[in-house]
């Protein structure tokens, strides 16, 4: 369960993401997905195929979600689990907002 701060960091980091014109509606799905999985503060194993599956799409537009969520710097790859990928949330992003 998410403490009133955290809430408030995740809540400024929705706003940003969702004002942002360049995140297209796949990355806008994967993020709304991601963002009740991912903390700021310690990375979450996230596979694509299981994302995909979830959201009904296919994993190369999850795969495209994704690298624009990381270029975009929201999601923040930390290491690979197996054939899962560590992702966790941007604090800075969350903070500035």
């Amino acid at each position: 369960m998410l403490n009133e701060a955290a809430m408030q960091h995740h809540d400024h980091l929705s706003r940003a993401v969702s004002t942002d014109r360049d995140i297209t509606l796949e990355a806008l799905r994967v993020f709304t997905y991601l963002s009740r999985r991912l903390y700021f503060d310690h990375p979450v194993p996230v596979l694509q195929s299981e994302l995909a599956d979830a959201l009904g799409m296919q994993r190369p537009n999850v795969n495209r979600a994704i690298k624009l969520l990381e270029m975009k710097q929201i999601l923040l790859r930390d290491s690979k689990l197996g054939r899962a990928i560590t992702f966790r949330l941007n604090p800075e992003l969350g903070s500035r907002a």
